[in-house]
């Protein structure tokens, strides 16, 4: 178990910081790799461009339908809610009333135990 553990630790890169304008654009080659394909010419990376952009705009549509049916959804489960809380207000308070009723009782019973009132 240890040397799988190490094995996985040894294949681990770290992660490197980069600028968000680095992350935004999709690279064709990378050129710390060796690799060859970095002096491509730019067709390549403008087809590589409107790609990204592309699925950009189309990540962005989802998650604004995704946010607008939440939002819908919010909305309803929130008046729901409202209505059941609603009979349950009811119902506490019922049950505090009965509370100090019920006191009321338990104070009046040691009292006249205590004082043989009646």
């Amino acid at each position: 178990m240890d040397s799988l553990v190490k094995e996985v630790e040894g294949n681990m890169k770290p992660i490197r910081a980069e600028k968000l304008d680095d992350i935004s654009t999709p690279d064709t080659g990378s050129a710390d790799a060796g690799s060859t394909d970095a002096g491509k010419d730019a067709g390549n990376t403008e087809a590589g461009k409107d790609l990204f952009l592309h699925v950009h705009r189309e990540n962005v549509k989802c998650y604004r339908n995704t946010q607008a049916v939440i939002v819908e959804t919010g909305s309803g489960l929130k008046q729901e809610m409202e209505k059941r809380y609603a009979g349950i207000h009811n119902l506490l308070l019922a049950v505090f009333i009965l509370l100090i009723l019920n006191l009321g009782a338990a104070v009046f019973l040691i009292l006249n135990m205590i004082f043989r009132f009646i």
